[in-house]
């Protein structure tokens, strides 16, 4: 794993971003990464209201559900590659 040089902090569900408002309001960029869903999209325009700079990252899973849906369908599109075997023989 690599470490980032950014904070983070992850949610679970939109009804603990009251929780984290005062961490989220002290950064100077914000990137979400909430559903498509109502409380997705109300949570994100939220953050929109009370930080300077949001980046709303659900923009490129538009075709999901979710962060986690898209990552499982790309990982699901992208071919297993087998190891050739080294051959060694007894």
């Amino acid at each position: 794993l690599q470490q980032s040089k950014h904070d983070a902090v992850i949610l679970n569900s939109v009804a603990n971003v009251s929780k984290a408002m005062d961490f989220i309001k002290a950064h100077k960029d914000i990137y979400t990464y909430l559903d498509n869903d109502e409380a997705g999209r109300k949570t994100t325009q939220l953050i929109y209201s009370t930080c300077s700079t949001v980046y709303n990252r659900s923009t490129k899973y538009t075709e999901y559900k979710d962060l986690n849906d898209y990552l499982c369908q790309k990982k699901k599109a992208t071919p297993e590659v087998k190891k050739k075997s080294l051959g060694f023989k007894r």
